[in-house]
């Protein structure tokens, strides 16, 4: 069974949809998409946490917030 998250802070929200294989799905408001094989997530997550972790150090990030949602989220363009 999938699951869905929303991504958020004050300005932008970014909804994630995770399938059952590991791949994920991003959708930003406006209803664009990009598609992540499970192996390209790892690749991201780690890119993330160990390449660009020094851009997030100081920056405004402390307001993002991880909600898991309950059914696929609707996204108006």
């Amino acid at each position: 069974m999938p699951k869905y998250y929303k991504v958020y802070d004050t300005k932008e929200t970014l909804y994630v949809t995770v399938d059952d294989g590991g791949a994920v799905i991003l959708k930003d408001q406006a209803g664009r998409k990009v598609f992540l094989s499970k192996y390209q997530a790892k690749l991201m997550k780690f890119g993330v946490e160990n390449l660009l972790k020094s851009l997030f150090k100081d920056s405004d990030s402390k307001d993002v917030h991880v909600e898991e949602l309950a059914e696929p989220p609707k996204v108006e363009k």
